[in-house]
């Protein structure tokens, strides 16, 4: 099995918990997770099997969206629920002021991580500091887009809304900010993931339920799970595709791009274009077989060659 299993993870378990679940239940070692969601978040999980855990580079950089939740008045040091509380009161803030602070937070803004975060400092990861007590002079700060927020309610303390955001932005340091912006305080109150580019929580399924689905079919290519799995070859739909077989692939398999394979690479580069990713399939067994990639005023290599 060489794919992309989409997974609803619930609030509680670490990103390396759930992991550890689905191997039991498939008997699979070689399983990995493309970002990682903290404990109490829940939502989309991305599970790479087998080989699919060669392409974790090229999905963690897609964009993340989440549905949100953030508590006004609260403070706390991990700015998020599991935290040291340093400040709780009451506070009332109108939704056209709760509007305006995030519609200021949207775009491409410089915040402070959140020091129980995995950003190092010193060679250290912050989290790691955070955990043996050890004080944190100054966080760092980092460049993070978030678009317009949607779906915004407010109500009484609790704020939600939904948000799409780029690589490496911290929900928890956005739920800091708006607080701080309204001038209350504001911690991360529940996080659900979304959308982990390109794909969705609405094609994915619970531990309980892939287990259940694995268990009473006994099937072992996947297909059990429906919207859930994708196929290795079917996991990078930004990348070109290109089919091949014959010489052609045996050439591809040991390190070779034919002159065949060389003709159609040509068709994708553009003079002043960056050339686009290109993922090789097996015209019959339609299984992954490699990635190539280009720099700019360059041609295609082989980054990546599957054993499917």
């Amino acid at each position: 099995m060489n794919g992309v299993l989409l997974v609803d993870k619930a609030s509680g378990p670490t990103s390396h918990d759930v992991v550890h679940q689905v191997r039991k239940a498939l008997g699979i070692r070689g399983i990995g997770h493309a970002g990682t969601l903290d404990p109490m978040a829940s939502g989309l999980l991305v599970l790479l099997v087998g080989e699919a855990t060669k392409i974790s580079d090229y999905i963690l950089n897609g964009d993340k969206a989440y549905q949100v939740g953030v508590r006004l008045g609260l403070r706390t040091d991990s700015y998020d629920l599991t935290g040291e509380v340093l400040e709780d009161r009451d506070v009332s803030v109108s939704e056209t002021a709760v509007r305006e602070a995030l519609a200021s937070l949207t775009g491409e803004i410089e915040l402070e991580v959140p020091k129980h975060s995995a950003v190092k400092v010193d060679g250290r990861k912050l989290y790691e500091r955070a955990h043996r007590g050890e004080t944190i002079e100054a966080l760092p700060r980092r460049v993070m887009r978030f678009d317009a927020p949607t779906e915004l309610r407010v109500q009484g303390r609790e704020v939600s809304f939904h948000v799409q955001c780029s690589k490496g932005s911290y929900i928890r340091a956005l739920a800091h900010a708006l607080g701080e912006k309204l001038g209350v305080g504001g911690t991360l109150s529940s996080l659900r993931r979304t959308l982990s580019a390109p794909f969705e929580l609405a094609d994915a399924v619970s531990v309980p339920a892939l287990t259940e689905a694995w268990e009473a079919r006994q099937q072992r290519d996947g297909r059990v799970w429906g919207s859930a799995w994708i196929r290795l070859a079917d996991a990078l739909p930004g990348f070109r595709r290109v089919d091949l077989d014959g010489q052609d692939a045996y050439l591809l398999r040991n390190g070779q791009i034919s002159r065949s394979l060389q003709a159609e690479l040509l068709r994708f580069i553009q003079v002043g274009e960056a050339p686009p990713p290109v993922r090789v399939v097996h015209r019959e067994s339609k299984e992954l077989m490699a990635i190539l990639l280009a720099e700019p005023g360059q041609f295609y290599r082989i980054r990546r060659v599957f054993n499917a």
